[in-house]
């Protein structure tokens, strides 16, 4: 599900066909991103491009996410984040919490 393209001083892991990080995939994509952040020691940017939902779930997942990349002192962040998914990351009072690259 996940593919990971090695960048100069991080990797972009870009969720291929999904357009929804729901509880059906959360748990997954946590536990992938996690072992990949836990082995590699590097930082890692979640390519957002095509996701148009994230559930409470999924932001869950997000957030752990982010926490673990931070007590293994790495940044976890985004990028290609849609107008609906912004509005969602306000919604739920997150835009503070996300490291969120421009498009």
């Amino acid at each position: 599900m996940l593919n990971y393209q090695v960048k100069e001083q991080s990797v972009i892991a870009s969720l291929e066909g999904v357009k929804r990080i729901n509880a059906k995939i959360s748990d997954l994509v946590k536990k992938e991103i996690n072992e990949f952040i836990e082995k590699s020691g590097q930082q890692v940017v979640l390519d957002l491009r095509g996701v148009s939902f994230i559930d409470s779930e999924g932001f869950s997942a997000l957030q752990a996410i982010a926490e673990f990349a931070r007590v293994n002192n790495q940044i976890f962040s985004y990028m290609n984040v849609s107008e609906d998914v912004m509005e969602l990351i306000e919604l739920v009072g997150m835009k503070e919490s996300f490291v969120i690259f421009k498009n």
